[in-house]
């Protein structure tokens, strides 16, 4: 991460398990935000809605990408190997990387706090849905792991291909370019397991 604008990075869709965690994570920023609204302390990122701000900023860029988002918009291009092997869509999407870094800090943060007192370990232990606290935590680090992966020469391969095509577009990779995907693609499942 340089901080100094956008990236462009490589995001798998994901169908809906990208944006199931993306929108119970702003659930519990929204408990968080309440409770300091109410006076609770909150560490930064929490504090002041900055983690809250920058996850929406995050889902906005990455949402037109997921599911049945994708399929909806003008970005539903897909994506096949030799032998037109269809494969899982790699799309390419603008960060901010101070907004990925705060992601990451709220992931350290809520991780801290789960073991905890207060309001970030009430929250994490708050029925709110699909995902526990615990869940929520791995969560947000698999997002900004996700956005924050380092280039390499494959992922660079990829994301100059998938631009020469443009958004939307259905592309074809060679074999070198299949290499370059399986390669990216293990990176990218690290952080974020298929199923």
């Amino acid at each position: 991460m340089t901080g100094f604008g956008p990236r462009v990075v490589l995001v798998p869709d994901l169908g809906e398990d990208l944006a199931r965690a993306m929108e119970e994570l702003e659930g519990l920023l929204l408990i968080l935000q309440g409770a300091e609204d109410e006076g609770a302390a909150l560490p930064s990122p929490l504090a002041g809605g900055a983690a809250l701000a920058a996850l929406r900023r995050l889902w906005r860029a990455v949402a037109p990408t997921q599911g049945r988002r994708a399929a909806e918009s003008w970005l539903a291009g897909r994506l096949y190997g030799p032998g037109l092997v269809e494969h899982v869509p790699l799309r390419l999407v603008d960060v901010d990387p101070i907004d990925v870094a705060t992601l990451s800090a709220t992931a350290r943060v809520l991780g801290i706090g789960a073991g905890g007192v207060g309001a970030v370990r009430e929250a994490l232990e708050s029925d709110r849905g699909y995902l526990s606290g615990a869940e929520l935590v791995v969560a947000a680090a698999r997002i900004s792991g996700l956005l924050d992966l380092a280039d390499t020469a494959e992922s660079i391969l990829l994301r100059e291909r998938l631009a020469a095509a443009g958004p939307g577009a259905d592309v074809v990779l060679t074999p070198a370019q299949e290499a370059a995907y399986q390669a990216t693609a293990m990176r990218l499942d690290a952080m974020w397991p298929r199923r």
